[in-house]
């Protein structure tokens, strides 16, 4: 079964099949100006998870062992799927507002405590693989900072990887900025590039390629200080705040015609961009709405 048309949508939410959760995460540090931001290790609910686990070893993610915010329980089983009916999003302060995008995803897979000081080749673990989205299609790779990057002259890394297709890649130069934040993304923080807006949050796969299913190695080419999780996510929806004190809502069957799926135990969370401001003591509240049919 699906939900195929606007009917089949009304019927569901009226027959009970839809679920109601929460969020609020609080920023509680300055990110930097043009800065993405993985509110997952902010404090909050539902509770910060901070990609830590034995070294290099990688780990699927998913809510019933890692928790996130909360959407449906399994379904699948019984012939349905979840889908995203709206996200709300609100600013609770005034002290400092993000006014750039920000992304839900499904949080699938990480490589915990990549160290950004040595040049040496490092060799992940694949023994554990993706549990959604297996073939890796429309699959993305973000560098996260577990511990603080100085980004002197910007260094540079490669990584070699698995494509959508099962092919060994090894991936473009990435470009490192400086920030010292943990939470901010290595390569996607505009303090690190001269003012200029933020870099694309996600690491850049060569030209053909639409996915990515594993991380075998990462190279850094100059060393410096910190440390990276690697985390592999599903986009799912994007939403924006427009200004103080004002709600967010974002219904994709209305706004786009479409209705995103969620997998049974996704581990949703939100990257943010912090905009034209910093992003400091910024508590975030916010709503989500699925129906399942």
């Amino acid at each position: 079964m699906a939900i195929r048309s606007y009917k089949d949508l009304v019927d569901a939410e009226e027959n009970g099949q839809t679920f109601f959760g929460s969020f609020r995460k609080n920023l509680n540090a300055v990110t930097g100006v043009n800065s993405w931001f993985d509110v997952t290790l902010s404090p909050g609910n539902p509770l910060p998870f901070y990609y830590a686990s034995t070294p290099l070893i990688g780990a699927p993610m998913g809510q019933a062992v890692n928790g996130g915010m909360p959407h449906n329980p399994p379904v699948e089983n019984l012939g349905y799927k979840t889908y995203l009916k709206t996200l709300n999003i609100t600013q609770g302060g005034v002290t400092s507002i993000s006014t750039g995008p920000m992304i839900l995803m499904d949080y699938l897979f990480y490589y915990p405590f990549i160290d950004t000081g040595t040049t040496d080749e490092q060799f992940l673990d694949n023994t554990a693989s993706l549990t959604r989205y297996t073939s890796g299609q429309g699959v993305s790779v973000m560098a996260v900072q577990m511990a603080g990057l100085l980004g002197s002259g910007n260094p540079t890394f490669q990584f070699t990887y698995t494509n959508q297709n099962g092919e060994l890649k090894t991936s473009p130069r990435q470009t490192c900025g400086t920030a010292t934040l943990v939470g901010n993304l290595a390569t996607a923080n505009g303090g690190g590039f001269s003012g200029s807006a933020s870099n694309y949050p996600f690491l850049i796969l060569c030209p053909e390629d639409t996915g990515i299913r594993s991380v075998q190695s990462v190279t850094f080419d100059s060393p410096d200080i910190g440390l990276l999780a690697f985390v592999l996510v599903k986009p799912i929806e994007q939403i924006a705040l427009r200004e103080v004190s004002s709600t967010a809502e974002r219904t994709p069957v209305i706004d786009f015609f479409d209705l995103p799926v969620i997998a049974d135990n996704a581990y949703l969370s939100i990257l943010m961009n912090s905009g034209l401001s910093n992003i400091s003591n910024g508590p975030y509240i916010g709503t989500i709405q699925t129906v399942w049919g």
